[in-house]
């Protein structure tokens, strides 16, 4: 049996991080992947949206300036065919070249569903065509094993699907960035930041959007000031929100779809479920291990192991108070490089991480949330800003600019940043270096940016 030293279960982002890390350290690496190499992000996630994303953004920059520059007749209208073809460019050799690489390196790589077998044996089941002697075909399960003496669980999310009658007929986020034709009328299930982002292309792209959601708070975690803000832009672009209401079904009749509520019935031609997402831990061999897991995600201590003690987990797989993102997966594969290696035997410590809703405007946050500070008052400070005519944001005649920047008392350090705005992923990430890195008044005045820019504005939150 095929041993090895490290054997890594899902091949995306935390996994790459890790995985080329150890091989050039010297140590043989496994690693297995069910579906697409490479993982969500590249494949049906982050990136293909963010595609998608471009094309909403460059209508609405044109939008704003309509009579400032251009003609009423002016706005463009989005070719959904053409945008998907340029979407395809990118993700259509994304798992290929992520096995490509693999092969480069020398890290052996199985294409199937790993399974623990004991807590240093893994089994991969490939499904195969098997012809038989009447030329009929049939699927065959297949099975390798290998051993390794450190296995490293990186499994990721799928979409939780409501389980209501009538759910076959609904659609994930995945199937929304596959689309080959942009439906007439859509329901987006849930007001979170995938649904508030995949409505937002798809009216920019002349799609007919409804969000429905079963109480009256739109992108739970975010600050509620600037998202009620949000709300009230998109419902200006066209996006219609139904809140307090509980989807009961789905029934298709004669090609088209009713949704059902606890109040009334909706026509639609899709129904998108954007209603959270699950950790995939199902048929991992991790009950029979004593392994914690749930649909938050497996268990794991302050150095992402499990109670195996060979056995670690990282990324979407986990669970864990952090954001679930790529950026997220990455470092935690880059932690537990270290680790493994010997390196560090400190605890994995997480900077502050940045979180943003993709929608013109963009939501955007960081650090000390504005209800954590205006409950202590006695430490921290929030203050309110109106940029909306700021120069930034003036030239582009951006609709909103907001801005809540938390302080801490004492030094006066910036702790915490939300924002609404067009340039709010600048903005964020510029917030996040000055928090995480504590950068003080005097030191950013000594700081000459690129004027004018958002960079040459942050002297003015001080």
């Amino acid at each position: 049996m095929e041993h090895f030293d490290v054997a890594i279960i899902g091949a995306g982002p935390a996994c790459l991080s890790l995985a080329y890390d150890l091989k050039a350290a010297g140590k043989t690496v496994a690693v297995v992947e069910e579906n697409l190499f490479g993982g969500t992000c590249p494949n049906a996630g982050c990136d293909p949206k963010k595609i998608l994303f471009a094309a909403e953004q460059a209508r609405s920059q044109v939008a704003q300036l309509i009579g400032k520059g251009f003609a009423k007749n002016s706005l463009p209208s989005v070719i959904w065919s053409d945008l998907m073809a340029y979407k395809k460019t990118y993700t259509d050799p994304v798992s290929k070249e992520q096995i490509a690489g693999f092969d480069a390196s020398g890290i052996k790589h199985f294409h199937g569903h790993g399974q623990l077998i004991s807590a240093n044996e893994v089994a991969v089941t490939v499904q195969q065509e098997n012809v038989l002697d009447n030329d009929t075909q049939s699927m065959v399960e297949k099975k390798q094993c290998f051993t390794a003496e450190q296995i490293v669980l990186a499994t990721g999310q799928r979409a939780r699907l409501l389980d209501i009658p009538g759910k076959e007929h609904f659609l994930t986020s995945t199937d929304f960035l596959a689309l080959e034709k942009l439906p007439a009328k859509m329901i987006f299930l849930g007001a979170g930041y995938i649904s508030f982002e995949l409505a937002a292309i798809a009216n920019a792209c002349g799609a007919e959007v409804t969000i429905l959601h079963h109480n009256d708070t739109p992108l739970r975690g975010f600050d509620q000031d600037l998202a009620q803000h949000l709300v009230k832009e998109l419902e200006k672009s066209g996006i219609t929100f139904v809140f307090n209401e509980n989807i009961q079904s789905v029934k298709k009749d004669d090609g088209k779809l009713f949704v059902t509520t606890d109040k009334k019935s909706y026509q639609t031609n899709s129904v998108v479920c954007a209603t959270g997402r699950i950790a995939n831990v199902e048929n991992l061999g991790l009950e029979d291990l004593g392994i914690e897991a749930s649909g938050r995600g497996i268990t794991v201590d302050d150095h992402l192991q499990t109670s195996q003690k060979n056995i670690y987990a990282m990324g979407d797989c986990v669970a864990k108070n952090q954001p679930k993102m790529t950026p997220v997966a990455s470092f935690e594969g880059r932690y537990l490089k270290q680790l493994l290696l010997g390196e560090t035997t400190e605890k994995i410590n997480y900077p502050e991480v940045p979180t943003s809703v993709f929608t013109l405007p963009t939501l955007a946050q960081v650090g000390v949330s504005s209800s954590t500070a205006e409950k202590d008052p006695a430490n921290y400070k929030v203050q309110w800003f109106d940029m909306s005519k700021w120069y930034n944001y003036f030239r582009t005649n951006d609709p909103v600019a907001f801005a809540k920047i938390i302080y801490n008392k004492d030094s006066g350090e910036i702790v915490g940043a939300a924002t609404l705005n067009q340039k709010a992923d600048e903005w964020i990430n510029l917030m996040t270096l000055i928090i995480n890195l504590g950068i003080k008044k005097e030191q950013l005045q000594n700081i000459i940016m690129a004027y004018p820019s958002v960079g040459s504005d942050l002297q003015y939150y001080y």
